[in-house]
């Protein structure tokens, strides 16, 4: 593709912040991505959420391509470059021991998201809170042919986190703890945002030197790291400070924006 550059954009924490009530991207921010676009840029998404999560108004963004799951999936243009899913084997054993330890969970696919009950209250709660579509939740699926890349967990109390890490820490899972309660992830190690990054940069034959992204979270240091230019959002994660290239503010004071025009990208 004859592109100027590339530009990669997390979702919670940076395009919006659903802990502050900003559901939607800002004005300004959409103002800002479609003037990136104008100027000859790549526009893709990078984040944690599988394509089941993402929602109406992130879509309506018209972004190129999505890298989804932490990097376990990733498109351009409508085309899957791939979709990376958890080995069903692996996948029972782990949940059957989450079950045993009354550890409510969600299982994140590209099509829908996979519960046990779907009326359960904190799934409900979690559905409410993160403003996601319930038609995009089933409770009807199998172990033996259900697909996932990756796992919210909820955990019974605090100790949950730390049980299954011991477990599995050791069995190609890796896990990242939340700031919303007793919440964590769990997913395959190898799949991080920056693989879906570096697949993608070599898809599309651009240079890292030409590669740009925005995020906050800890799951962002490895697409930071495939990059040139990382931007820290406002309220970034500690860790992903020392692999920052700049910052910028956040969400509610329209870092974006204020991120692309420092870099003189718009």
């Amino acid at each position: 593709m004859n592109k100027k550059g590339i530009v990669f954009f997390d979702v919670d924490g940076t395009l919006i912040d659903w802990t502050k009530g900003i559901y939607s991207p800002t004005k300004t921010t959409k103002e800002a991505i479609n003037k990136l676009k104008e100027n000859g840029y790549l526009t893709v998404l990078a984040t944690g959420r599988p394509k089941s999560s993402i929602t109406k108004e992130i879509e309506d963004l018209g972004l190129n391509g999505y890298i989804a799951s932490n990097g376990a999936y990733a498109e351009i243009e409508n085309e899957v470059i791939f979709n990376e899913c958890i080995n069903n084997e692996k996948l029972k054993d782990l949940l059957y021991f989450l079950e045993e330890n009354e550890i409510v969970y969600i299982l994140e696919g590209q099509e829908k998201n996979y519960v046990l009950d779907i009326n359960n209250e904190k799934v409900k709660y979690l559905i409410d809170k993160a403003n996601l579509d319930i038609d995009s939740f089933t409770d009807n699926w199998t172990k033996e042919d259900v697909k996932t890349s990756k796992i919210i967990a909820i955990g019974k109390n605090e100790n949950s986190y730390k049980i299954v890490r011991e477990k599995y820490k050791e069995k190609e899972f890796a896990f990242m703890a939340n700031q919303f309660g007793d919440t964590f992830e769990i997913y395959i190690a190898k799949y991080t945002k920056g693989y879906g990054v570096e697949h993608l940069l070599e898809r599309l034959d651009i240079s890292k030197d030409y590669a740009y992204a925005f995020g906050d979270g800890e799951n962002d240091i490895e697409m930071f790291q495939a990059i040139k230019y990382g931007i820290a959002m406002g309220g970034y994660h500690k860790d992903l400070e020392p692999h920052a290239f700049d910052f910028t503010e956040d969400v509610e004071n329209e870092g974006i924006y204020k991120g692309l025009k420092k870099l003189e990208l718009i």
